[in-house]
């Protein structure tokens, strides 16, 4: 019985896992509807717990009837799974016309999440109720039959959840792990039908009739169960959340956290039989439970800052080993009493003359209605409205009031009292200021900066940063939970309007856009630049990053959100596209990277044939790869989707390991030069062309990669990311930069030769505007070289570079980057007093850039410049050919310091050349 237990626990865990997946892409994966496809389930479970107790008053043989709910669930879960595909086209007619009308909409997501789920979900929530009675019968203890079947399930749920991550949709993907969670379901059915023919399970006897109404005594222990549920669903919320300020979100960490609650409440349920055979006192063991769990809770929350410091030295930062150790300290000790504590209750329930499948149906029912309302009580009440701290001390309250709740505490007033007094001494030291004293503020150390905002909503928590110059923002960071999504750092910002600008040189004419995802606007700022533009939708799931943007455009002329041509969706950006009948002639964004948790789903080929599909006839979509976070594997994987769908693919070189893929519906029609140069004629777009070192349209043409020719070849043998297949993508979001592939494909020189072979450039570009780009690799070679070492080639020579570039008129940004500064840092020290030393520096910098011939300096003032600031001078004047003027300057560093950095390789240098 317990070995069927287990089997259901795990295809129910798997079956979950598939559902919840290829649900969110028929009803999107916003936080209202992961919230309602989440409260479908358990209405359907908790129907199951309901049914059970009417079941089992009419079924004899209760092993056989459950042979019988477990094979409907088996079956119907497994045809949910099976006719997936079909599924969005079915009710698309239905979702389509509500979009943007949220009340509405949801109302519809409900029905369709509920209708999915109803028969398989129901079917689960019966099997616990109709098992209870026949192990009671054979065991003599009704506790011990619902501790030990409880807690048997959840550990196979833990199994059905970790197998479901590291093996199953990995190798089999979303539909045949689905029909793995159905073999599991059916073996335990035919253990059930061999088992139902034993002597002890053939037959049950009569038990006495209902009472009309439930005790007094009766209705406080279901008003218990339903606050225990409540409490650590809810709590599950508010800790994934918390966690995930230390740890990233990818799938396998969501994974591991979860298989530690699932592992906590089993070991308690099992431990809770093992007490009941040992002799207890129900009501005085589910009051130690519950006091248990508000000490344990308060005591996690108040010693993790001491577990994180002691662990992170000792662990890998974002391992499965680190957040397993994070989780089992934080949440483990409180599990393990709530699974205890719902044993205790049940036999509560038992002891009031209840039989045994109504008690377990009604403890289980109780406490699934709970868990629902708790979860939806913590994403949408509880983290927006008082926020994690808060919401921690609320929920040991919680535990505390349960703890009252509970009649009955045995006959010693040590019984009576003692719990209650350790819960309320708990909640008195609970240390209150952890999240803004300790938390908050460990933002600034994890992102760089200074905090500006933090704001738990509820799809994430959002930190605004910035990075100040001489009191001025240089650039500012974007931060959900632990990860640095988006930034207006000079450099970062360029891949981003490339988004926008190298399409737009391609495109006759780009009249309406799409962006999907928001992230600092940077992208949809860039779309605003196109002169032609006269419709821009901006889709993003969360309000608070879009409310939180007018820290980075206080001036309303210049906020993409209000820009008049704007129109704001809040909503998921697949969904979006799933539903809309709008066409576009431009569809880009700022996307999370892939392998954040439920971000997969918008670099699959299925989300790529959406872009092509809403485009206009030449349309064009662009498209994030950030390579930093990917292993080749993964590159091939999504390159492969993408170019499956956009049979012109292109790669574009955006900065570093940030690419940008390129395709159009219906090909590129050929350009002219004057076409293609139209931005350079356009003044907001020419500005911003300088600031992110894209100073002539030729230079544009040698971001070039790879076009489909070599794509196709490259990822020809690669399997694409599909939906079916999320975890095509390797579960670690750090690889390493050394990728062979990669540098071939972004060093300059081989990215020349394959321009230059390039016979579809070649048949859309003019000849002469290629061949003027051809010799501008040389200048992007120097910024790969001097920032990215593993492109590095083995001559190189950062001053010689250095040096030629410097003599160059322009490539003003280009210069700032390589020497370690960027155009908004030197703007703010152009206005500022050099008496400080670090502006002096920059505006030494900023001459050197700007190719400026400044009055020679006095041995005083090169003495109060910075190391920098020194090297920057030199460097002026040796360029300009005042080779004297250069080495009376180096005469004046000290001999005891020219070996230190900067000075050391730059004077070896300057020994040659100057």
């Amino acid at each position: 019985m317990h070995v069927m237990m287990f089997l259901s626990g795990t295809g129910a865990l798997v079956f979950e896992v598939v559902w919840f997946s290829q649900i969110g892409l028929i009803v999107g994966n916003s936080v209202w509807s992961a919230a309602l496809v989440v409260g479908a389930f358990m209405a359907g479970l908790a129907l199951g717990n309901g049914l059970a107790v009417w079941l089992a008053r009419r079924w004899a043989n209760l092993v056989r009837g459950y042979a019988t709910v477990e094979a409907v669930a088996a079956l119907s879960g497994g045809a949910v799974v099976l006719l997936f595909p079909y599924l969005p086209a079915l009710f698309q007619p239905l979702l389509a016309p509500l979009l943007g009308e949220a009340v509405a909409l949801n109302s519809v997501r409900l029905a369709i999440a509920f209708a999915l789920m109803v028969v398989p979900a129901t079917a689960l929530g019966t099997s616990l109720p109709l098992l209870s009675k026949p192990l009671e019968q054979a065991s003599g203890n009704y506790a011990f039959a619902l501790g030990s079947l409880y807690g048997m399930n959840t550990l196979g749920a833990v199994a059905g959840t970790l197998l479901a991550e590291f093996a199953l949709i990995p190798l089999l993907g979303l539909r045949g792990s689905g029909m793995v969670a159905m073999a599991c379901n059916l073996t335990a059915v035919v253990i059930a039908l061999r088992a139902s023919r034993l002597p002890a399970f053939a037959g049950a006897p009569a038990e006495p009739a209902p009472r009309a109404a439930m005790p007094p005594a009766a209705w406080r222990v279901v008003a218990a169960a339903f606050l225990a549920g409540g409490a650590l669903l809810a709590l599950e919320v508010v800790w994934f959340r918390f966690l995930l300020l230390f740890q990233t979100g990818t799938t396998l960490m969501f994974a591991v956290m979860l298989a530690v609650v699932l592992s906590g409440i089993a070991l308690g349920g099992i431990a809770a039989s093992a007490w009941s055979r040992a002799g207890w006192q129900p009501a005085a063991a589910a009051r130690l439970a519950a006091a248990a769990a508000v000490i344990a809770l308060v005591a996690g929350y108040a010693g993790f800052p001491a577990a994180y410091r002691f662990l992170l030295p000792r662990l890998p930062y974002d391992s499965v080993s680190l957040v397993l150790a994070l989780s089992a300290f934080l949440m483990a000790p409180v599990c393990l009493f709530s699974g205890a504590l719902f044993t205790a209750l049940g036999d509560q329930l038992r002891h009031t003359g209840m039989d045994a499948p109504t008690a377990t149906g009604v403890v289980t029912l109780a406490n699934t209605l709970g868990a629902m309302a708790g979860s939806l009580l913590a994403a949408f009440a509880l983290l927006p409205a008082l926020g994690m701290e808060a919401s921690f001390f609320g929920l040991a309250c919680a535990y505390a009031a349960l703890l009252m709740a509970v009649p009955g505490a045995g006959r010693s007033a040590l019984w009576r009292f003692a719990p209650a007094a350790a819960a309320v001494a708990a909640l008195a030291a609970f240390p209150f200021g952890y999240m803004k004293g300790i938390y908050y503020a460990s933002a600034e150390n994890r992102f760089g900066g200074r905090l500006l905002q933090a704001r738990e909503g509820m799809v994430q928590t959002t930190f605004y940063l910035v990075n100040e110059f001489q009191g001025e923002p240089e650039h500012y960071t974007l931060a959900t939970n632990s990860y640095s999504m988006s930034g207006t750092a000079s450099h970062n910002t360029r891949y981003m309007r490339l988004f926008a600008y190298l399409p737009a040189a391609f495109h006759p004419r780009i009249e309406s856009a799409l962006v999907i995802c928001f992230g600092v606007g940077v992208t949809a700022s860039a779309v605003a630049d196109l002169p032609d533009v006269k419709r821009i939708d901006i889709v993003d799931v969360s309000r608070d990053i879009l409310e939180m943007s007018d820290i980075v455009y206080p001036e309303p002329r210049r906020h993409p959100l209000r820009d008049p041509r704007a129109s704001i969706h809040l909503e998921d950006g697949r969904f979006f596209l799933q539903q809309t009948a709008r066409r576009y002639d431009l569809i880009t964004g700022e996307p999370p990277p892939p392998k954040i948790a439920g971000v997969a789903s918008l670099y699959t080929r299925e989300y790529f044939q959406l872009l092509h599909d809403r485009l206009n006839p030449g349309g064009l979509a662009t498209y994030w790869l950030p390579t930093s976070e990917m292993r080749a594997a993964d590159a091939l994987a999504i390159i492969r989707a993408f170019c499956d769908v956009f049979d012109d693919c292109s790669l574009w070189y955006g900065f570093g390991t940030e690419w940008v893929l390129m395709g159009s519906r219906g090909g590129i029609a050929p350009v002219s030069e004057r076409q293609f140069s139209r931005l350079w004629s356009a003044q907001r777009a020419r500005d911003q062309l300088r600031l992110i070192a894209v100073e002539t349209p030729e230079q544009l043409l040698a971001q070039f990669m790879a076009d489909a020719a070599v794509l196709k070849q490259l990822s020809g043998s690669a399997l694409p990311l599909v939906d079916d297949y999320p975890r095509r993508l390797s579960p670690e979001r750090r690889a390493s930069r050394s990728e062979g592939l990669f540098a071939w494909l972004a060093q300059a020189g081989e990215s020349r030769a394959r321009f230059e072979a390039s016979r579809w450039l070649a048949g859309i570009v003019p000849q002469a505007m290629l061949a003027r780009s051809s010799a501008l690799f040389e200048e992007r070679g120097m910024l790969e070289d001097a920032l990215s070492p593993f492109m590095r080639r083995a001559d190189y020579s950062y001053w010689d570079d250095m040096a030629s570039l410097l003599r160059r008129p322009d490539r003003f940004a280009w210069k700032a980057w390589l020497l370690d500064s960027n155009p908004r840092k030197l703007e703010i020290a152009a206005g500022k007093d050099p008496a400080d030393p670090l502006v002096a520096e920059q505006q030494a910098i900023g001459a050197l850039a700007a190719g400026r011939r400044t009055a020679a300096v006095t041995r005083e003032q090169f003495a109060a410049l910075t190391p920098k600031g020194q090297v920057a001078t030199v460097l002026r004047h040796c360029v300009a050919g005042e080779r004297g003027r250069a080495r009376s300057l180096i005469a004046w560093i000290p001999r005891e310091r020219r070996g230190d950095a900067p000075y050391r390789d730059f004077l070896a240098w300057a020994g040659r050349a100057c």
